[in-house]
């Protein structure tokens, strides 16, 4: 992740950015002191094919359901925000990222969109908006996904 754009602090939420920096340092620790204890992430997909996908509630089902399986399948080689707004206690990150999927050794270049929604200096939910089926396409390294 570029780490200069995220010293600059590439959102108006202090919370975020730090999340964003954390996130970068695949700090899990720093990240979910960050969170809410009772957090909801939401991550569009099929659990069933991409392990860290579905809805997460509070820091531990974070821990272990998310950034755990996350972190081991995927390689973080690029990532910059492109755009961020904030409005009302909601963070929307633009971004565009480059992933290698270990499971497949497979490489993915994308752009996504993250809505944040942060309260009392930490964030309590986090909505990723991404092209899912690419990214369970990556994971398992099957273009089809046994559809074809």
């Amino acid at each position: 992740m570029s780490r200069d754009a995220l010293a600059e602090g590439p959102t108006e939420d202090p919370a975020v950015n730090a999340y964003l920096t954390a996130f970068a340092d695949r700090d899990a620790d720093r990240l979910l002191g960050l969170v809410a204890q009772e957090a909801v992430w939401i991550i569009p997909g099929d659990a069933q094919i991409v392990p860290w996908v579905g809805t997460h509630r509070g820091r531990e089902t974070l821990r272990y359901g998310y950034y755990a399986p996350l972190f081991e399948a995927v390689e973080p080689l690029a990532f910059d925000v492109l755009h961020s707004h904030a409005s009302a206690g909601a963070v929307f990150v633009n971004g565009r990222f480059t992933f290698r999927f270990h499971p497949s050794e497979e490489v993915l270049e994308d752009e996504l969109v993250v809505r944040f929604t942060t309260a009392d200096g930490l964030i309590t939910s986090f909505r990723i908006y991404e092209d899912s089926l690419a990214v369970a396409r990556a994971y398992t390294g099957d273009p089809g996904l046994g559809l074809v």
